[in-house]
């Protein structure tokens, strides 16, 4: 007989099936948590990125407010975020990151919660492992990203969409769109989401216009999730102005676009989860071959699950299979014609459609289990660099070393903002983010670096990046204006700038 396994009808005692799930729920949270302390605690910045929004919640923490004097790249919804869990974090040199290892642990548990909807509680589980032990989503979800939290409210709004399907009700749609609404607002390029999501919402007026009718509860769904999605945005953007989240936000990122560069974007792509997510690679490839081995008769036994096993479903929806394929192929399209720039972090989308189509046609459990001993030492691989951060190397190290030196209550100004965060420094609230984007969009000047050098509670200026601050070559000469000297400098262009008789306010700090 071939291998059937009904993901809805464990067998077992009363009760056995849900106490099953809670032990992967804590299993997979545990696995997920483990991955990600080592970054938490990791002693250096560990992506630029990571160093630019733990300097943005350090200005928050001040009273700087996002968009208005905060510069964010990102959604309105994920400063906030960040906000809150450096508060539940204790307010410590590390809490900044504590939203992005609290959202690697909710993309496990709801990949793992979403996945019982398309296939059985082992294919669960490889979905749940997949992601816990995710190089790329590790990395969005132990440094600070905004993919982290954006990706968990994606799954989230999947793992509702599946269930849509089966009961259609108002309620899910207004917490679909709940989902997605927050989706989007902490990371607009994560809107690969709408694809699976409008798809399950559109079936049925698809349905209706074919009999020529019109299914006014299917409209009702529509516009409530719509209206839940939008209504999400509007109530985060308010409070910042809707014209500095739309220029910082949206414009921002419109403008630094190149253009589509699916050959460019397809390669980093393919590169990025071979550099960082090798299990995927491994689960992938078994179930590719295991498929072509069906096709060509030579493998009697079926794997995974199909609609035969679930629960019955509307017809006039899409089948569960349908939804999370589309959502794959949506993702890795929007990523190859519609990101520009594209970053190793954006991969990070693909990583949980693909988790949940292995989960759906994971194979048997004896290869299953052949292939979980060697994703292990992969998985391992894979991590290291999160695993084991280290230190800072020699001259970064140096940059930190002499930022703490500064006198109490001072203030700097690095263009890579993590060695302040590190150093236990502020900087400005507008020069949280430096990055090379900014400078060629011309959002920020020598003139302007100057000027807020030349703010009494400043006292170093570190330029490092030909990208960055080293763009400037007028630069050096108007710090010497503002009574700075170069008091450290390294190979080939950085250099350390101090104001020797700097003495901030004592309430600067």
């Amino acid at each position: 007989m071939p291998e059937i396994e009904s993901p809805n009808h464990e067998t077992g005692p009363a009760g056995r099936p849900t106490s099953l799930r809670r032990l992967d729920l804590v299993a997979l949270g545990l696995v997920a948590l483990l991955v990600r302390i080592p970054a938490y605690f990791s002693q250096r910045h560990l992506t630029f990125d990571d160093g630019v929004f733990a300097s943005s919640v350090i200005a928050m923490r001040h009273g700087g407010v996002p968009f208005r004097d905060v510069f964010s790249s990102q959604g309105p919804l994920f400063l906030p975020l960040v906000w809150l869990g450096d508060l539940f974090g204790g307010r410590s040199l590390d809490a900044p990151r504590t939203t992005a290892v609290i959202s690697g642990l909710a993309l496990t548990l709801l990949t793992y919660w979403a996945a019982l909807a398309v296939a059985d509680r082992l294919g669960a589980l490889l979905a749940g492992a997949v992601t816990a032990t995710s190089g790329v989503v590790a990395w969005v979800s132990g440094p600070i990203a905004a993919d982290g939290p954006a990706l968990a409210f994606a799954i989230g709004a999947v793992g509702l969409t599946l269930r849509l399907r089966r009961r259609p009700t108002m309620w899910l749609a207004a917490a679909t769109g709940l989902a997605v609404g927050a989706a989007l607002s902490t990371k607009a390029i994560e809107a690969h989401i709408l694809v699976p999501v409008g798809l399950v919402l559109a079936a049925p007026l698809g349905a209706g216009l074919r009999e020529r009718r019109m299914d006014a509860q299917a409209i009702g769904r529509a516009l409530v999730a719509g209206i839940a999605a939008l209504a999400v945005f509007v109530a985060i953007s308010l409070p910042f102005g809707f014209a500095d989240v739309w220029d910082q936000s949206f414009r921002y990122r419109t403008e630094a676009a190149e253009g589509p560069q699916p050959v460019a974007n397809s390669a980093k792509m393919l590169s990025t989860l071979w550099d960082r997510d090798l299990v995927l690679y491994l689960f992938a490839a078994a179930c590719v071959a295991l498929a072509l081995l069906r096709a060509t008769r030579r493998c009697p036994r079926r794997i995974g699950v199909d609609d035969r096993e679930l629960p019955a479903d509307d017809l006039s929806f899409p089948s569960a299979g349908v939804v999370v394929a589309s959502w794959a192929i949506a993702t890795a399209g929007w990523l190859m014609f519609a990101v520009s720039p594209m970053w190793r972090a954006h991969v990070s989308a693909v990583t949980i459609p693909v988790a949940l189509l292995l989960a759906r046609h994971r194979p048997p459990r004896p290869m299953l289990a052949t292939l979980a001993v060697v994703a292990i030492p992969l998985a391992g691989v894979q991590l290291y660099d999160l695993l084991d951060p280290g230190p800072y190397n020699a001259r970064d190290g140096e940059i930190v070393a002499a930022l703490e030196a500064l006198p109490q209550g001072a203030w700097a100004i690095p263009d890579d903002p993590g060695w302040a965060w590190r150093a236990g420094r502020r900087t400005t609230d507008d020069l949280v983010d430096t990055s090379m984007l900014r400078v060629q969009q011309g959002r920020y000047s020598s003139v302007s670096l100057a000027r807020q050098a030349a703010d009494p509670r400043v006292c170093a200026v570190v330029i490092s990046s030909p990208d960055r601050f080293g763009a400037f070559a007028d630069l050096p000469s108007r710090l010497e204006r503002s009574g700075y000297v170069v008091a450290r400098s390294w190979e080939p262009s950085a250099a350390l700038w101090v104001r020797p008789r700097c003495d901030p306010p004592a309430d600067s700090s």
